[in-house]
């Protein structure tokens, strides 16, 4: 999702929105990812993932 986002960059927000919509990812109750547990999770990958300010998450460079 972030690979076709401008300038690989979405905010926290709607990347949980197209995960929950591309079923990527559920909650054991079946909701829809907490944006701020996405933000969290990004820091969990920081090869991956940069977190920017206001919540806004990047896919690094050379990342598909």
């Amino acid at each position: 999702m972030l690979s076709e986002a401008g300038n690989k960059t979405m905010h926290a927000s709607k990347l949980a929105d197209e995960i929950y919509e591309r079923k990527l990812y559920l909650q054991k109750n079946g909701n829809k990812a907490q944006y701020t547990q996405v933000r969290a999770r990004c820091g969990h990958y920081p090869d991956m993932f940069e977190a920017l300010p206001g919540n806004y998450i990047k896919l690094k460079e050379g990342i598909e």
